[in-house]
C-alpha cells in the first residue's frame, strides 16, 4: 500500500469518527484549490467511496488508518410507524403479495413519482432498513415489494 500524506490521514481519521463516515467538512487547512486533488488521491487509492451526497470513508480507508470498519448494527429501538400516514399506506401496498407499482403508490399518496422513488431509497432502505425488491412481468408495469415481515 502506498504511503498516505498527513492531510489524507487527517481526513480519513476525521471521517472515521463521524456517524455517517462522510469526509466533509474537510479540515480548515485544506483550501479550495487543493481539495479536488486530495479527493482524487483518496479515490485513486480506493480509500473513499462516492455516494449521492459526497464521499465516505470505506473499509479500505479504515484499514489504511488502522481502525476497524464499523459493522451495521440494529437500531437501538424498533421503528414504529404512525397509522394512517402516507408512508404507512405506501408500506401496506408494498407488503401485499403482488406488491405495488409506482403509479398505484402515487394514486394512494398523491405524491409525484420522484418523491416515491426518494422514499424507497432514503426512508425505506436507509432509515427503516427494509429490503425493497422489484420485478417486471412481460408487458406489465414494474412492481415493488417489501421483503419479509420487518414491520
Amino acid at each position: 500500500m502506498t504511503k498516505l500524506t498527513d492531510t489524507q490521514i487527517t481526513i480519513l481519521e476525521a471521517a472515521s469518527k463521524r456517524s455517517d463516515n462522510n469526509i466533509e467538512p474537510l479540515p480548515s487547512n485544506i483550501n479550495a484549490g487543493i481539495k479536488p486533488r486530495v479527493i482524487q488521491g483518496l479515490l485513486k487509492r480506493e480509500l473513499i467511496t462516492k455516494f449521492e451526497n459526497g464521499y465516505i470513508i470505506n473499509a479500505k480507508g479504515f484499514d489504511a488508518i488502522g481502525r476497524p470498519a464499523p459493522t451495521k448494527t440494529e437500531p437501538s429501538q424498533p421503528v414504529t410507524l404512525r397509522e394512517g400516514t402516507k408512508q404507512a399506506r405506501m408500506i401496506a401496498l408494498m407488503q401485499r403479495p403482488e406488491g405495488a407499482s409506482i403509479e398505484e403508490i402515487c394514486t394512494e399518496t398523491s405524491w409525484q413519482k420522484h418523491t416515491v422513488r426518494g422514499v424507497f431509497s432514503n426512508t425505506l432502505k436507509k432509515r427503516l432498513g427494509l429490503i425493497v425488491t422489484s420485478y417486471k412481468d412481460d408487458d406489465q408495469q414494474r412492481r415493488y415489494r417489501i421483503q419479509g415481515d420487518t414491520l
